[in-house]
């Protein structure tokens, strides 16, 4: 997944750690970052990937916010959103590095490297969406994002922050626009229960009078009753509601229904997913096409867009290399982390308001429970680029780093082998574990796949230049045969 130059040879990353003002040190921070923020997004999937979905978590916030609760609301303060903006903010550095590169392989220009390697990159998300069965691929969206920012990766880093804020508040404008859309068909909802309730009234008001006929038969007229009932009927007729009402107050009850644990759901779901491979997907082929279509046109192109313009930014005033002083870091790391965690918090106590009763909840509130969401990502992902940064230039868990870094540098290889084994462990076709782990069981999970990808990616890192899938990510753009294994020689200089 790293758009990085060519990664600089082990010694002299190992050097990059050692001297802060050295240019590799960018090379080095970007691969720490992308294998922190990986395994970081793995702890949010690993809830898609086990089946603690949204439903799943309903049972949690509707509930009597236990220990389970607890720990679901500490990931997603300190997770969730936020390493997928953190690997976003490192792609879009990634881009200008590449777009910097004077050598390629064979002779082309950096327009057409770059515009090749992001389609191939939207290949391998359409097989990781469609045959691994992952519908949270990024690696799609990711590549048309790519190639869209393409024409504006000649400005500089004022303009690269501007268009950051700008994607910042449309994303946060149709947050808002969502919860209108809601506003609106709650009002919609009321003015229909408002005329069943007439309906209701005028139902029993018929129900008296015919009681009051039936007791006058021996007096009426026979003509007479039969024209007060033929009346009746049609009154009872008319007191239904139309189509297009019965709609407006099936979408209200839907989206009602939508914020409550459903146990069927749950059960249908984990029956379907432990199925066979076509069942599964069958199944969720419907996400996986909403995620890379209307999705992405509709949120992702703000969401993604906003991270890439300021990784991008960021890149340009030197924030991932050594013109940073460290106590800078520092200072950046506190502020955006207490108003990013401030704002979470903020997003979790109105989302709990917004359960209990969302009716009441849009009557009283002028704002959706989300709606700085798109400012807390953005104030965590740079709060921990910031720490990480920090941390590096104080020469602290250097062990962690070259780890983290060997992760980041085949980050491709790592994302996809994180679907194989996921999907492999929980999906019906595998071992079929999905829905049986406990949340925090999930977690243990997550401990064993870091463990496995960081000793697989030192040791594959030993012998070759580059991961398996970057390596034949880069025979695909190059259109030619690439060698990958390192050298004798090169083994003895580390």
């Amino acid at each position: 997944m790293s758009l990085t130059t060519s990664t600089p040879p082990d010694a002299v990353l190992e050097q990059a750690l050692a001297v802060p003002n050295d240019k590799y040190f960018q090379f080095f921070s970007l691969d720490v970052l992308r294998g922190f923020a990986l395994f970081g997004i793995l702890v949010i999937s690993i809830w898609d990937f086990g089946g603690f979905t949204n439903n799943e978590q309903l049972l949690y916030h509707n509930g009597t916010h236990g220990g389970n609760y607890k720990l679901m609301t500490a990931i997603s303060l300190l997770f969730e959103g936020k390493m997928l903006s953190l690997l976003a903010l490192v792609f879009g550095a990634g881009v200008l590095l590449f777009l910097q590169k004077k050598e390629h392989p064979v002779a082309i220009g950096n327009a057409d490297a770059y515009i090749r390697r992001m389609m191939w990159l939207m290949a391998f998300g359409v097989f990781n969406a469609f045959i691994l069965l992952w519908p949270g691929d990024v690696l799609f969206p990711y590549g048309v994002m790519g190639i869209l920012l393409f024409a504006f990766t000649k400005m500089k880093a004022r303009a690269f922050f501007i268009a950051a804020i700008v994607c910042t508040l449309i994303y946060c404008g149709k947050q808002y626009w969502n919860y209108a859309d809601d506003k609106k068909n709650y009002k919609k909802y009321t003015a229909v229960m408002a005329v069943e309730k007439k309906f209701k009234a005028d139902s029993s008001s018929r129900a008296k009078k015919d009681s009051i006929d039936r007791t006058k038969d021996t007096v009426l007229l026979k003509d007479t009753l039969l024209k007060n009932r033929l009346n009746d009927s049609l009154a009872k007729k008319n007191d239904t509601l139309t189509k297009k009402q019965s709609e407006e107050k099936g979408t209200w009850e839907g989206t009602v229904k939508g914020l409550k644990y459903d146990s069927a759901t749950a059960k249908a779901a984990n029956k379907t997913i432990r199925a066979q491979w076509s069942k599964v997907a069958y199944s969720l082929m419907s996400r996986s096409q909403q995620k890379e279509s209307s999705w992405l046109y509709k949120i992702g192109i703000w969401d993604i867009g906003s991270l890439m313009f300021l990784g991008m930014a960021l890149l340009s005033i030197g924030f991932f290399s050594s013109r940073f002083a460290t106590s800078k870091y520092l200072f950046i790391a506190l502020i955006a982390i207490a108003a990013g965690l401030a704002l979470a918090w903020l997003r979790v106590n109105m989302q709990c308001i917004r359960l209990v009763d969302y009716a009441r909840y849009i009557e009283k509130k002028p704002i959706p429970y989300n709606q700085f969401f798109p400012i807390e990502r953005i104030l965590m992902a740079t709060s921990y680029a910031a720490l990480i940064l920090w941390l590096l230039r104080m020469k602290v868990f250097n062990w962690v780093w070259k780890a983290l870094a060997a992760v980041g540098r085949i980050a491709l290889t790592n994302y996809i082998l994180q679907t194989i084994i996921c999907t492999f462990f929980f999906y019906g076709y595998g071992f079929g574990y999905f829905g049986r782990l406990q949340q925090w069981e999930l977690y243990f999970m997550v401990a064993e796949i870091v463990l496995v990808q960081v000793v697989f990616s030192v040791f594959w890192l030993r012998y070759y230049n580059k991961g398996p899938l970057e390596w034949l990510w880069q025979c695909l753009v190059y259109r030619k045969w690439l060698p990958n294994k390192k050298l004798l020689n090169t083994e003895s200089t580390k």
